[in-house]
């Protein structure tokens, strides 16, 4: 089992994070500057047949500009492509009519749901400590930097010496981005660690190190600074290596109130398409894009928090101003949008416990009956994030 970067830390009483000027910025990782060999094997194979959801068109980078489109309306070309910045697509003539790639990108950075109205009253996770646990980040990325205060790596990605990754990216915007994040003035610890599987099961020891780090720095860290959340785009069982561990050190985090949130926490709703408006409720009906008919009707009785993934503009790994438009989402982009709406409770409910959220998430969600590929079935737990933030203000006057 391979050392962990976070143990060797732990065990050095000399190390006084409190000292230690903020930022702390431990490495950074360039930015992925090419996908040459990813595009390589997209374009010699050729335009492909046309493409219809849950698959997905993946062009990232890559020149497709001698592709044509035009067998496609704008909705079926914008519900399957995920491009980014550096993308090159067709000329207009080869485009559906009305396709926009920068307005696709544009309305795909809303976090949806009417999360901006609570911005706009200053309900943004200003004064919240917020963690993500993923893989390594592109640290100087404009969605993020300013919020940047802590940025660790595990010996794994040898202090910046590996290409920033799509994920951390992602995770990152989604939850503190300024313009595409839940939370966009919370303040972001990540440590950067490397899921990988022990042959075929998955090591989570390393995760445990990790929010043992995470209890580390809060213990010198002042109380308003106290990191209140943790974000980690990965799923657990009893049957992983250090099963046990993770769980001892998870319960223990939470009982200091900081509530962790992995991917066994979240599920996820989306827009209908691409081009719809985020901030339309009856637009989510769009349920996981890997779930089958037959399990459409388990969002009735799901508890898990329900939150949008696809069709998602993140920032993207490969330049500090650049973004990717991802047709298909997943629990990994769920996680840090449940963490940044915990984030904006905590800045009106101090005394928030991942408890007391869940409990309010369950009495302010939205319930609405939806239909997809010709079935219907019911949502109950659909984010409603102005009611979820008045309900847990109402707490804290009782309080």
């Amino acid at each position: 089992m391979k050392k962990s970067l976070f143990i060797s830390l732990l065990t050095i009483p000399t190390i006084l994070y409190a000292q230690v000027p903020l930022p702390y910025i431990e490495a950074q990782p360039p930015a992925e500057k090419t996908w040459e060999y990813f595009c390589k094997k997209v374009l010699e194979k050729g335009q492909p047949q046309k493409v219809f959801p849950p698959q997905e068109l993946d062009v990232r980078t890559c020149d497709i500009s001698s592709w044509d489109f035009t067998n496609y309306t704008a909705d079926e070309l914008a519900d399957v492509l995920s491009f980014d910045s550096k993308t090159i697509l067709p000329p207009a003539t080869k485009l559906p009519k009305n396709f926009h790639p920068k307005k696709i990108l544009e309305n795909g950075k809303k976090p949806g749901l009417h999360i901006k109205r609570l911005h706009e009253k200053g309900i943004d996770g200003r004064g919240v400590s917020v963690a993500i646990i993923d893989q390594n980040l592109l640290t100087d990325h404009q969605e993020y930097k300013n919020n940047l205060t802590w940025y660790q790596e595990d010996e794994f990605w040898k202090k910046g010496e590996y290409s920033a990754s799509m994920h951390g990216a992602a995770v990152a915007s989604i939850l503190v981005g300024k313009t595409v994040g839940v939370a966009p003035k919370a303040s972001l610890f990540f440590l950067a660690e490397d899921f990988r599987n022990e042959g075929e099961f998955f090591d989570s020891t390393p995760i445990a190190m990790a929010l043992e780090h995470v209890a580390y720095i809060n213990s010198q860290l002042p109380k308003e600074m106290k990191i209140r959340v943790v974000s980690i785009s990965r799923g657990f069982d009893f049957t992983d290596i250090g099963w046990d561990k993770l769980l001892e050190v998870k319960n223990k985090l939470e009982e200091q109130g900081v509530a962790v949130f992995a991917t066994n926490d979240v599920q996820t709703l989306s827009r209908l398409h691409s081009s719809d408006n985020p901030d339309k409720v009856s637009s989510y009906c769009r349920p996981p894009y890997w779930w089958q008919k037959e399990e459409y009707a388990d969002l009735a009785s799901n508890r898990a928090l329900i939150v949008p993934t696809d069709f998602r503009t993140t920032a993207a790994p490969n330049g500090v101003g650049d973004y990717v438009h991802y047709a298909n989402g997943g629990l990994s982009w769920a996680v840090p949008y449940v963490a940044g709406l915990y984030a904006l409770g905590v800045q009106v409910y101090p005394n928030l416990t991942k408890e007391i959220f869940k409990d309010a998430w369950a009495k302010t969600a939205s319930k609405q009956v939806c239909e997809f590929n010709n079935t219907p079935f019911k949502v109950e737990m659909l984010a409603n994030p102005e009611k979820l933030i008045n309900y847990l203000k109402r707490l804290n006057t009782n309080d």
